[in-house]
This record gives C-alpha cells, structure tokens and sequence, in this order.
C-alpha cells in the first residue's frame, strides 16, 4: 500500500512538471490534474489546488506528495531561488532513484529472508524442544572451548534473541530513516548528502548576492544541509574560505569541496555545481546499486554459516553421547 502510495506521488508530480513544461498556467494544470486522478489522488490534487489558491507556497503544497524531510527542504531552497521547477525535477529523481532502489532490494532479500524465517523456525523448535533433551544425556562439564559454547543451555535461546533484536533494530531505524553507521554505509550516505548540499547551492546561486549571502540563505530551515551550511557560514564569518570551510564537513566529499574553490575563483560556483551534480547523482546510483549486488552473496553465506551451525550442533550431541556408550 505504502509503495502504491509513494508510486502515485511520483505520477502525479511527473504529469505535474509535463503540463508546466508546455507552457500550461499553475492553476489550470492542478485542475487538469483534478480532473484525471481517481480516488484519493484526485482529493490529494483538489487539496493541492486549494492550498495554492489560499495563498500557500509552492514548496508547501507539495509537502503532501513529498514526505522525505530533506527533499523538502530542497522544494524551500529551490523556490527562495526562484527555481522551484528545478528543483521539483530533482525530487522527482532522487524520489525515482529510491523507489527504484528499494524495489531491487525487496527483490533480492525476499527469498533470503524467507529461508531465514524458516531457519529461524526449526531452530526455534530445536532449541525447545530437542535440545533440552540432548543435552540432559550429555556430560557438559567434561567438555570445554567452542564444543561447550555450543551445548551451553543458553546459547540457542541468547543467540535467536539477539539476531531478532538486530533484525527490528534495522528494521527500525529504516523505517525512521537512519542509516547503520557502517563503513559502506557511511559513504552512501556522504553521496547522498553530498548531493543534497550541491543540488541546494546550484539553485541559490544564480546572480542572488555573494557565496555567502548564499551559504547565509541556505542555512535557513532544520534539515541536515540547512545544518551543515550553518556551521559553514560560521566558520566563513571567522574568516574562512568557502572551501576552507566546507573541508571541516565529513559528509561532503572531498573532490566536491574541491571545486568550491574553483568556483569562488572563476565567478562560475552556480555552473560548475549544476555540472558536478549530475555527476554526483550518477556515482550515488552506481554505489547503491553494486551494494545491493554485493549484498545477495552475503545474505547466502550467512544463510550457509545458519545451516552448518545448526547440523553442527545437532550432530555434537549425538557424538557425545554414542561416544559415552
């Protein structure tokens, strides 16, 4: 349902850019939209339209369709620079990029996941039921390293509740949007970021005043590149340089930052970020995607070690005890 939702979004803001790209006036596009959505999407648009009407900005009438608290505050950079098409189009793709992303990891995990529950299952009833009874014809206290680890009473119960307690804690922190700060992870989410901050500096910079009555601007709100410009413009304020200051940011890249300077330089920033945001996005989709490759041979490793520890602690048991016969 939550995915239908979220595909529906990303129609109607592409029909949306279409009709203001043959020239259509914003009111007569939302009602040409009316009139073609069904069900709750055409509510959505009539809500849509008569928030305009009301006098609302342009960045909150699409806050219904866009959820994402940080491609929000892109629609707001991008209308304070009078580009909010512009911007509403880089929505548009990063929202497309993550729905495609996520459908391709839905994909390669179902199966996964499935044998796990399985897995899961059987071990469950083995450490219930058939182990107890294993070990009370073993002698545990003759046995030491990792054989006693294995037919300790504990083990099976402690292990299945810690793989559960890791499972609903990154099922968890996905759902609320914070990523694991692993290593690999970490660099997907500097890209991310990354993109943000330079998709934001783009549509602010073309002819609105000095890098940092920019950067000033694009610390206004509370997301995380409204928070990351701040700290910038208070470093510029202390005497800085734009690529000085923006160097301090572990979330933006290097090779970025580089260009912050170059930029400043030759008068260009607003071109040259324009130019390196598309790369930027390019090198982002092409790293979540050999993720997500990579990911599949681990998930059936992991599956494989599941399987041998659990044959193996089946067979310790009956060894032990046709050994003590």
């Amino acid at each position: 349902m939550v995915r239908n939702q979220m595909n529906q979004d990303l129609f109607t803001i592409q029909r949306f850019l279409r009709l203001q790209k043959r020239g259509v006036g914003l009111k007569k596009t939302f009602e040409t939209l009316e009139l073609h959505e069904r069900g709750k999407a055409k509510q959505v648009v009539r809500d849509m339209r008569l928030k305009l009407e009301q006098g609302g900005s342009l960045a909150e009438v699409f806050s219904v369709l866009v959820i994402d608290p940080r491609m929000r505050e892109m629609l707001v950079t991008a209308e304070r620079g009078h580009h909010f098409m512009e911007g509403l189009e880089q929505v548009l793709v990063l929202s497309t990029m993550r729905r495609n992303l996520q459908q391709e990891l839905k994909q390669l995990t179902r199966y996964p996941l499935v044998i796990l529950t399985m897995l899961l299952g059987l071990g469950a009833i083995y450490a219930l039921y058939i182990f107890p009874k294993l070990l009370s014809m073993v002698d545990i206290e003759a046995l030491d390293g990792l054989n006693a680890i294995l037919l300790s009473r504990w083990f099976f119960p402690g292990f299945f509740v810690g793989l559960l307690v890791t499972a609903a804690g990154f099922y968890w922190n996905g759902k609320r949007g914070r990523l694991v700060p692993l290593r690999f992870i970490e660099r997907g989410r500097r890209l991310y970021v990354t993109y943000l901050f330079v998709s934001e500096l783009s549509l602010l910079n073309e002819g609105q005043g000095s890098i940092r009555q920019i950067i000033e601007r694009l610390s206004l709100g509370d997301g995380e590149v409204a928070a990351i410009a701040k700290r910038m413009h208070e470093r510029m304020s202390e005497g800085l340089e734009l690529e000085e200051a923006a160097r301090k940011e572990r979330l933006l890249e290097h090779e970025v930052v580089s260009l912050f300077g170059v930029g400043t330089v030759s008068g260009e920033l607003g071109s040259i970020m324009v130019l390196h945001r598309d790369l930027v996005f390019e090198e982002m989709e092409l790293y979540w995607k050999q993720l997500i490759t990579k990911m599949e041979p681990a998930l059936y490793g992991f599956l494989t070690m599941m399987v041998t520890m659990i044959f193996y602690t089946i067979y310790l048991p009956v060894k032990l005890i046709m050994a003590q016969l």
